[in-house]
């Protein structure tokens, strides 16, 4: 006789469940080996769907909210997307909290925010900023353990030509924004895996380790490229794994 297959434990039953609530393709090929009825199956895709657009509602809420300071002007906010026709196209077929979900859905935003009048010549680079504010904010997708060293999925380094730090600290205070802000500054983005968001002004150095930090070079080609001593890229990759810019082997 055929051996029984084992029971799932409680444990695999929940992830399944999770994985049939977040992921849209595992419901639409009913593939989850869950014991759903139609009907239980097409009341699990509607709750699906109300998790993943409550979930970028508000990650897009919170990563936005300097863009949403002039909404009343520019007459829309970035989470407006989330109710429109090509975002019920995307429920079915996203995975929630991925970063290829979180890269359609920004892109979604900043396409939504870009089509209005600018209130100011530092608007495209704020835009950039929410924008990679929210790949971290609404990625949570586990990182796969790496036996060399390697940026962070969702890490993002991006060089703007108006001094960002600054224009939020006037944003907050309702201040106006001179050209006097107009200078070049360098941001990485980056998400730890508790959930973590840090934005910082790199170095010069330190940006050259990270963008040599391509999973195909291990610390001492990445020294090598970057022309800096073995210690010093060390003590670099240590500090941005710190701030999950990026991943590295386990000790």
């Amino acid at each position: 006789m055929p051996k029984a297959e084992p029971s799932k434990s409680d444990r695999d039953l929940q992830d399944d469940v999770i994985r049939y609530l977040a992921d849209a393709g595992t419901r639409n090929k009913n593939s989850s080996g869950l014991p759903l009825s139609p009907e239980q199956a097409k009341r699990a895709g509607k709750f699906g769907r109300f998790l993943a657009r409550r979930y970028y509602r508000d990650r897009l809420a919170r990563s936005f909210r300097y863009s949403r300071l002039f909404a009343t002007a520019i007459g829309r906010t970035a989470e407006q997307v989330v109710d429109g026709e090509s975002f019920q196209t995307f429920l079915n077929e996203c995975v929630m909290g991925s970063l290829e979900a979180a890269q359609r859905v920004g892109q979604m935003a900043l396409m939504c925010l870009s089509d209005v009048h600018e209130p100011g010549g530092w608007w495209c680079d704020l835009l950039a900023y929410e924008q990679a504010f929210f790949l971290q904010a609404a990625t949570a997708e586990a990182e796969p353990v790496t036996d060399i060293p390697r940026r962070r999925r969702s890490a993002a380094c991006l060089a703007f030509r108006w001094n960002l730090p600054k224009i939020l600290l006037q944003l907050k205070s309702a201040r106006n924004i001179g050209d006097d802000l107009k200078k070049d500054v360098v941001l990485l983005f980056s998400r730890t895996a508790s959930g973590k968001i840090y934005v910082i002004e790199i170095e010069e150095q330190a940006e050259r380790v990270w963008r040599q930090t391509d999973g195909l070079r291990n610390v001492d080609q990445i020294a090598s490229a970057v022309s800096l001593p073995l210690t010093t890229v060390q003590d670099t990759l240590q500090a941005l794994s710190q701030i999950g810019a990026v991943v590295l082997p386990p000790q």
